[in-house]
């Protein structure tokens, strides 16, 4: 989602170009996360349409050291492809919608001394969703885009995600 309209520009050269960069994302039940995400036009599509992809990796609470010994680490990360359309304005700032699929992994490795008997030591699965949402995009100077955005995770990740990252073009015409 946070690539959304990253790809999309103004002009006929920007569209022509992959766009590639870091992300932050604040996830309502995973906490803060890093990552990475790209977009390419897709002109054959619309001239405004885009194929994007993120894949981000979260921090959540849960995880430490437990009273009397022994640690749980948590992890969980998101891989989010879709495609997004922004809408041509006047203004230095482009509006987008965006929709794609939301592949969420989530794990909880337990090691202390009651693991052989508790019977848990390592529990993990993967849940696949849909997302929609929406941000804005500006250029912030000739060559670097800056993007805000939140998609709410229907199924997959089921939450509401906040993003924001820079973009490098790639390529181009």
């Amino acid at each position: 989602m946070l690539a959304g309209a990253m790809a999309v520009g103004t002009s006929s050269e920007a569209q022509a170009q992959f766009t590639f960069g870091p992300g932050a994302a604040w996830h309502d039940n995973a906490d803060l996360g890093i990552g990475v995400w790209f977009a390419t036009p897709l002109p054959q599509l619309h001239e405004q349409v885009s194929l994007t992809g993120s894949f981000s990796y979260f921090f959540p609470d849960g995880g430490g050291d437990i009273p009397g010994g022994g640690s749980i680490d948590v992890s969980y990360w998101e891989l989010n492809p879709g495609l997004a359309y922004s809408f041509v304005t006047e203004s230095a700032i482009t509006p987008f919608a965006a929709a794609g699929l939301n592949i969420a992994r989530g794990s909880v490795d337990y090691d202390g001394p009651f693991d052989d008997i508790i019977g848990f030591g390592f529990s993990s699965g993967t849940e696949i969703g849909l997302n929609i949402g929406g941000g804005i995009r500006t250029m912030l100077g000739e060559s670097l885009t800056g993007v805000v955005a939140g998609r709410l995770e229907l199924g997959g990740g089921e939450g509401f995600v906040i993003e924001a990252g820079v973009g490098f073009p790639m390529g181009g015409s």
